[in-house]
């Protein structure tokens, strides 16, 4: 995304390829977190400043300490995987770092910043002038909410979707939905949005049902429950990313009495996820 005022130019995030569209010289460049498709082409763009949040410091210039935060002991095969399907050629070593929650200017743009800790800690979100609020990875995408790092959180993207849902918006983008959106289809794009972690967190609770005896996590990977498929090349690090979000499903449906964990695994209680459903995807229609 790109913000522009009397030719002063502010790039959010330089996974978009700006450059296919000749933009390589920018006055600011803004990063809402360090995902990889989110600095992706960084090293082709000349940029007076280059600002990230807090807390991505450690990791700058840093690709290999990077992919041991998001992947753990798969680290080999997260780099391989960046690099791969996104051309991932290192990590931003940015000038200035702000803390989410504060306003940014820069000459004639100000930015207000907003924490969404859910998909990353440091993930953020973006209030522009005219009330425009980039959502980021609350990408309001079919596939539903992503929490396949460690220190993500289904539980606080839950939060994050209705938080963003209450601010006081005129209109919405995402990172990943060529549109913006009004308002009021804004939020009932968000409430889909959260439906469909529920909706994720059903495919567990059912195949915990079927099988008849209690699950770990790894166990139930490969069934399509998040992915319906692994790409040929990633089964890996793919299988490694839907563990994660599968372990942490089965922490939410403790959380909501729908599952319980025993000396053996996991295994089904009796739960009413449809209407767990509806009080979520009803509070945050409630904020149109």
């Amino acid at each position: 995304m790109l913000v522009e005022d009397a030719g002063f130019k502010v790039l959010v995030d330089t996974g978009c390829e700006p450059w296919e569209r000749g933009l390589v010289d920018v006055d600011v460049v803004v990063f809402t977190h360090f995902h990889p498709d989110h600095i992706r082409g960084f090293h082709r763009l000349r940029a007076g400043r280059v600002a990230a949040p807090e807390g991505e410091e450690p990791y700058a210039g840093r690709l290999e300490r990077l992919a041991l935060r998001f992947a753990g002991e798969r680290w080999r095969e997260w780099i391989s995987m960046a690099r791969l399907v996104m051309d991932l050629e290192g990590v931003p070593e940015p000038g200035e770092y702000f803390r989410p929650g504060e306003d940014l200017c820069f000459r004639g743009v100000c930015i207000k910043t907003y924490p969404a800790r859910g998909h990353l800690q440091t993930h953020t979100l973006l209030e522009l002038p005219g009330g425009l609020v980039h959502l980021v990875d609350i990408d309001l995408t079919g596939f539903g909410p992503w929490y396949g790092n460690p220190e993500a959180s289904p539980e606080l993207f839950l939060l994050d979707i209705e938080a963003a849902a209450a601010m006081e918006a005129r209109s919405y983008l995402s990172a990943h939905k060529d549109r913006v959106y009004s308002r009021s289809e804004g939020v009932e794009a968000l409430a889909r949005f959260a439906g469909r972690l529920v909706e994720q967190a059903e495919g567990v609770y059912k195949a915990l049902e079927a099988a008849g005896r209690p699950l770990w996590p790894w166990e139930l990977t490969g069934r399509g429950i998040i992915y319906r498929r692994y790409l040929e090349g990633m089964e890996t690090i793919m299988s490694y990313f839907e563990g994660v979000m599968i372990e942490k499903l089965l922490g939410l449906l403790g959380l909501w009495g729908c599952a319980r964990k025993t000396p053996g695994g996991y295994v089904a209680r009796d739960c009413r996820l449809a209407v767990i459903k509806d009080r979520i995807t009803g509070n945050i229609l409630s904020l149109a």
